[in-house]
């Protein structure tokens, strides 16, 4: 996801989503997403998961399977937070987790999963 524009990053506004957002859980992510106009999406990785190799590596591939799924994503402020065991998942793993949880929310479009 190279677009700054789309980016979550203010404390305040991760804090706002997760109190207001609703929360749909998946076996190595979670998602909350507070509909509205507007996408941006913000990624939660906790000291749990490793050391910061292992954490830098799990926002890395998240951010990249939502760079290729920003087209079809519906407008709304949107968090993904890693569980632990999403180290030993794969790119293309995390990328279906990340669909399966957008499918199940409403804000995946039709088409939008390519």
């Amino acid at each position: 996801m190279r677009a700054k524009a789309f980016r979550l990053r203010l404390r305040g506004s991760f804090a706002y989503v997760r109190a207001h957002g609703t929360k749909y859980n998946g076996r190595a992510l979670s998602f909350v997403v507070l509909r509205g106009r507007g996408k941006r999406i913000g990624f939660i990785v906790s000291n749990r998961i490793g050391k910061a190799v292992r954490r830098n590596l799990a926002k890395r591939r998240m951010r990249a399977a939502a760079g290729e799924l920003l087209g079809g994503i519906g407008g709304g402020q949107m968090i993904f937070i890693a569980k632990q065991g999403i180290e030993r998942l794969t790119y293309a793993e995390i990328k279906a987790q990340m669909i399966s949880l957008l499918v199940r929310s409403g804000m995946l479009r039709e088409g939008g999963a390519s």
